[in-house]
């Protein structure tokens, strides 16, 4: 009987990503499907998504599309409060983040006194400190692509790590503009890099906030019920 109703949800969660992905507005799709939605879990949404891309729905629709997903379910998922342990890896992770959406913070403030400043040049130093510290973040996304994605792919959970992998391509292609943009500065007018500076800070702001919703709340939640308690361990050595 559980795998009957389980199969009947599948197919009703298979038809809200499709009617999503055919322009159907988020707010009609929630409103007809309302009562499938409640108790949906960050595994189930996974392994949907996955079965679309096998049948021919690309990674990188599913990916631009994911805002779309997020406003489906985003209820549901914020719901759910992940129970950690302190020594488990994702605890390292979901810290990580919290100081990642700190210097997003400053960065963006800094961002906003430039553009109040006279001299651009006086807040340079400031600005190039924040940037640092967020290219220094690359050793977290190396430790989700070199040690949790390959032990999430062997359990069969492929797309969620690579879609998350594709994202953490975009923040580094951001980071890199934005660091370009800094290094030459002396070439550019000064009226033309405060545009250019906040069009790519607020891009960076917006894909980084969206991406750590759905680690938070969709991939390390699938993680924490799929990774067993030896693999665990061994990631936390390799983690360290």
């Amino acid at each position: 009987m559980n795998e009957i109703k389980e199969e009947k949800r599948k197919k009703v969660l298979r038809e809200v990503i499709r009617q999503l992905h055919a322009g159907v507005p988020p707010e009609k799709v929630k409103e007809k499907f309302k009562q499938f939605l409640e108790g949906v879990t960050p595994l189930e949404i996974a392994k949907i998504e996955q079965e679309l891309i096998k049948e021919g729905i690309s990674r990188e629709e599913i990916q631009r599309l994911c805002e779309l997903h997020l406003e489906i379910f985003r209820e549901e998922l914020q719901r759910r409060i992940i129970k950690v342990s302190p020594e488990n890896p994702i605890s390292i992770l979901l810290e990580e983040h919290k100081i990642i959406q700190r210097l997003s913070y400053h960065l963006k403030k800094q961002v906003e006194k430039i553009q109040k400043a006279r001299e651009v040049n006086e807040e340079l130093p400031r600005l190039k400190h924040v940037l640092e510290e967020l290219l220094d973040a690359e050793k977290h996304y190396l430790r989700e692509e070199n040690v949790l994605f390959p032990i999430l792919e062997r359990h069969g959970i492929k797309e969620p790590p690579a879609i998350m992998w594709m994202e953490h391509n975009k923040l580094r292609e951001k980071k890199k503009q934005l660091k370009n943009l800094i290094e030459n500065l002396s070439n550019v007018d000064p009226s033309e890099f405060k545009t250019r500076l906040k069009e790519i800070v607020n891009s960076l702001g917006k894909i980084l906030l969206s991406h750590i919703f759905k680690e938070n709340n969709i991939l390390f939640p699938v993680a924490l019920e799929t990774v067993t308690e030896q693999e665990w361990r061994q990631i936390r050595r390799e983690f360290d």
